[in-house]
């Protein structure tokens, strides 16, 4: 594989990261996004990553392999003052580029990030119990599981399935 590059999102990569979240979310079937895509324009997803650019709690980061998004990791969390601290973390990678990886690359600059800034006291995220290697990737990256979500997803048969919260804490 030739190099990754890790760099923020801008808004002229609208088009580009709708069309990988379109693609990712009819991919994987461990994602709460599905077969019905992202749901944003362009101009409305540009807007919003102008937005995210400008938070010192939020942030989106693409993996790039030859100017093509092979990854996406993002930060979100709330303007009010009471829960600003509280991110809430998503990450996706396309299939032809998992097993690379950009997981890890992904959630190393994040976590860098957050670090660096020091406005997220507390992590959160969500993944499915069934998905074995996201689990050990965030277990390696210091998070552990908070509780589960009985029946917090459908898989792709629509049986209802359990979701893992998991959490990672920073000083």
């Amino acid at each position: 594989m030739t190099e990754i590059i890790v760099r923020e999102a801008a808004p002229q990569d609208a088009k580009n990261l709708i069309d990988f979240l379109n693609q990712v979310g009819k991919e994987s079937h461990f994602l709460t996004l599905d077969e019905a895509g992202i749901l944003l324009t362009e101009a409305q997803m540009s807007e919003y990553l102008a937005q995210i650019a400008e938070k010192d709690n939020n942030a989106y980061l693409l993996a790039l392999v030859d100017n093509q998004i092979a990854g996406v990791i993002s930060l979100t969390a709330d303007f009010h003052d009471r829960i600003r601290h509280i991110g809430d973390l998503f990450i996706a990678v396309s299939q032809d580029f998992q097993g690379y990886g950009i997981g890890h690359i992904l959630m190393t600059d994040m976590l860098d990030f957050i670090q660096e800034v020091g406005a997220i006291k507390r992590l959160e995220l969500q993944v499915q119990k069934r998905n074995d290697r996201a689990i050990h990737l965030y277990q390696k990256h210091g998070f552990e599981m908070e509780s589960t979500r009985k029946f917090g997803a459908r898989d792709e048969f629509g049986t209802l399935i359990d979701v893992l919260e998991m959490v990672k804490f920073f000083d």
